[in-house]
């Protein structure tokens, strides 16, 4: 370190620049700021609209007793009688050729980029030898897929035939429930899902919770009403998120823009 040579202008100079650059940063800052906080207000709208589409109730519990009163029409469900509970298997990976296939496998590696969303595509693929020789199991479409471990109460559903990992839970869902619905009632019931998981290192809803999950539900027809308004909304707020992270992203990039531009002597 003591053999670095830095190139200085005067000191006159060197006192403009940092004049400079101190209002350049402060105004990014103040943009940085400001973004955060769009971003913020976008999130808690989402969780707005499905609060209003839940009539304000969390619509999934865990215990009988703690059950909320449902909106009227509504009733309180088993989810695992009208939907057929799916847990997950990773095939083997000392056997490569199990691996590499046409078959999706959803891992906790997509979840996060794919929550609230419809998956076609995953990053890993196996094939028919690797679900005959494992308990993965290939689940149709429309399939409801929830993180129960480390990402817990990401939701996404299935758009093609694949298998998960067991740190999934997946419902085929039933005449009684619309697949749509139960992944915007996953997604407005994700605080209490996070209360149900324990662990001291790694936090995870284990499978006899599960099994005791109920849902608040109405009739299937009002489930389809309520989708088709949650995807307006819903969709338009996945929109502003997406701008206001790419707003976010050119913002994080300027303090360097802005100190190359300086120590060339842009400014």
């Amino acid at each position: 370190l003591e053999l670095l040579d830095i190139p200085l202008p005067p000191i006159v100079e060197q006192k403009r620049i940092a004049t400079i650059l101190n209002t350049q940063m402060a105004a990014v800052e103040r943009a940085r700021a400001a973004a955060e906080a769009q971003f913020e207000a976008v999130k808690t709208l989402g969780r707005a609209y499905l609060r209003s589409a839940f009539q304000g109730i969390t619509p999934l519990s865990a215990e009988k007793f703690s059950r909320e009163t449902p909106p009227e029409g509504w009733t309180w469900k088993t989810l695992s009688e009208i939907g057929r509970l799916e847990s997950g298997h990773t095939p083997s990976r000392y056997h490569a050729e199990w691996w590499g296939g046409d078959i999706p496998w959803l891992s906790l590696s997509d979840i996060r980029d794919l929550d609230g969303k419809i998956v076609y595509e995953t990053k890993e693929y196996t094939n028919r030898d690797g679900i005959a020789n494992s308990s993965a199991r290939i689940l149709p479409v429309g399939t409801v897929v929830l993180s129960r471990t480390a990402s817990v109460g990401f939701v996404a559903v299935m758009g093609y035939e694949m298998a998960t990992s067991q740190d999934f839970v997946n419902w085929v869902c039933g005449p009684e429930i619309d697949p749509y619905f139960l992944a915007y009632l996953l997604r407005a019931s994700r605080g209490y899902i996070l209360s149900l998981a324990s662990g001291a290192i790694h936090k995870t809803v284990y499978v006899p919770t599960v099994k005791a999950f109920e849902v608040c539900i109405p009739p299937i027809e009002s489930q389809r009403s309520i989708v088709k308004l949650l995807i307006v909304q819903m969709d338009s707020t996945d929109r502003v998120q997406e701008n206001l992270k790419t707003q976010l992203d050119a913002i994080n990039k300027l303090p360097a823009v802005l100190l190359r531009r300086a120590f060339r002597g842009d400014i």
